[in-house]
């Protein structure tokens, strides 16, 4: 090991901390990821035994087979966007800044954390906003920053609660994570809403700092909001975090590309 190494730069241990936050979110993706592409896999798979069937019994019919094609071409949309979503933690890539729809890439961000929010116990709230507004960002650090917030929500709530299935009214408070899709005429504005009870003051005034963290037995590093704060300044945003009655509300602000 070199001197170097030894005494790195702050700029080389902040490059450090967020491959550090990088690899633990595509931990925790990983199992949430594969779930979700292997819904349109089985879709694809399905349509085309079908139409292979239809093809050697002699019965295949134009119109039906053209229905399941399509299918499959959406299936395999899907499963790319999908796949796109996860080259984001990817240490090798080098997107550009482009000008893109936050909403198609959040939604992507979405699907990629549906397990998690299933295993979790957590319902998510979306709110979505049609609109051609673009951010200019490159998709990559866009996609990043959104799931290291919804995955900051979800790990506020702790291990998800035992429940008994043969009840159906339970004493368990309920679990959810709210987004919200905004645009004013300067920026677009996302807001990650928990009713997880928030933090304490002396935690909260220190959350975006590295290694701050209220995980029991420092289980988690606390990198999570370092990352989400350096992710935006970079695209020329910023994220604050607020109280509100029953949790916290991570507010994220980006200049639309038409204000820049």
């Amino acid at each position: 090991m070199s001197l170097d190494d030894d005494h790195p730069t702050a700029e080389e241990l902040a490059a450090r901390l967020q491959h550090s936050a990088r690899l633990a979110s595509v931990g925790k993706l990983a199992s949430s990821a594969a779930h979700e592409i292997n819904q349109p896999l089985n879709v694809i798979r399905m349509a085309a035994f079908n139409v292979r069937r239809a093809i050697q019994k002699g019965t295949l019919d134009p119109e039906s087979a053209l229905v399941k094609l399509d299918r499959i071409d959406s299936q395999i949309a899907r499963a790319a966007r999908l796949v796109g979503g996860m080259k984001a933690f990817s240490p090798t890539t080098t997107d550009t800044p482009t000008a893109i729809n936050p909403a198609d890439a959040l939604t992507t961000a979405l699907e990629l954390m549906a397990k998690r929010f299933t295993a979790a116990d957590v319902e998510l709230i979306h709110e979505a906003r049609a609109g051609d507004e673009t951010v200019q960002a490159a998709p990559s650090a866009f996609q990043e920053l959104v799931i290291h917030l919804l995955d900051n929500a979800i790990e506020a709530y702790g291990d998800a609660p035992e429940r008994n299935p043969l009840l159906v009214d339970e004493d368990v408070p309920p679990r959810w994570v709210k987004v919200v899709e905004a645009v004013n005429e300067q920026e677009l504005i996302i807001t990650i809403e928990d009713a997880a009870g928030g933090l304490a003051a002396e935690i909260a005034d220190r959350a975006f700092l590295p290694f701050v963290t209220t995980a029991p037995n420092s289980s988690h590093a606390g990198l999570g909001l370092t990352v989400c704060a350096s992710l935006a300044a970079s695209l020329g945003g910023a994220v604050t975090l607020d109280p509100t009655e029953l949790g916290l509300v991570a507010t994220l602000r980006l200049p639309l590309a038409s204000a820049i």
